[in-house]
């Protein structure tokens, strides 16, 4: 009984931390340009298993506009963005365009909800060193998700946004890259 409780709390907690983390929105003080005096993060930066337990390193999508989403099923921005992502995949791959997902979580749940709501791009794992490399890739506010970095086509961390994002957001980061 004991253990329920303590997985129950933690359930609530973590998604408490979701929902504060997710109140960030799209603005100028926390999208655009990464500084690259203070970030010199490289898609080749990026090790870490998939879903499938294969080791990806982000040197794959060299040559395409990469979209890094850090997630995490407990939290409900993050959930609440991964559709549309989804939904930009399906029209930017043909523009080389490729959204990579890292969930900071456990491999069961990732993998669950990934199947549950058909995610069409890579899922990698970041069960640990998932905050540095959250702010390897630019992200100052404690591992706040969901957070995205965008890698342009050599490899270099180009732009970032916290909070979930929109299509026309997404889209409006995206474009200058094309």
């Amino acid at each position: 009984m004991k253990k329920i409780l303590l997985l129950g709390s933690l359930a609530i907690a973590g998604a408490a931390l979701g929902i504060l983390f997710g109140v960030y929105q799209l603005d100028s003080k926390n999208s655009g340009p990464a500084d690259p005096v203070l970030v010199q993060a490289q898609l080749s930066g990026i090790h870490l298993p998939d879903v499938d337990r294969k080791i990806r390193n982000g040197e794959e999508w060299l040559g395409k506009i990469v979209i890094v989403n850090h997630w995490a099923t407990w939290c409900p921005p993050c959930l609440d963005e991964i559709p549309m992502l989804i939904e930009y995949q399906n029209l930017m791959a043909k523009e080389g365009v490729q959204v990579l997902g890292i969930a900071h979580d456990q491999l069961e749940s990732t993998l669950r909800f990934g199947d549950q709501i058909g995610i069409n791009y890579p899922s990698l794992i970041a069960v640990t060193d998932g905050n540095k490399l959250l702010k390897d890739h630019g992200n100052t506010n404690a591992g706040a998700l969901p957070f995205t970095a965008i890698f342009n086509k050599d490899g270099d961390l180009v732009r970032t946004a916290l909070g979930k994002l929109t299509y026309v957001e997404l889209d409006r980061l995206i474009q200058p890259l094309l």
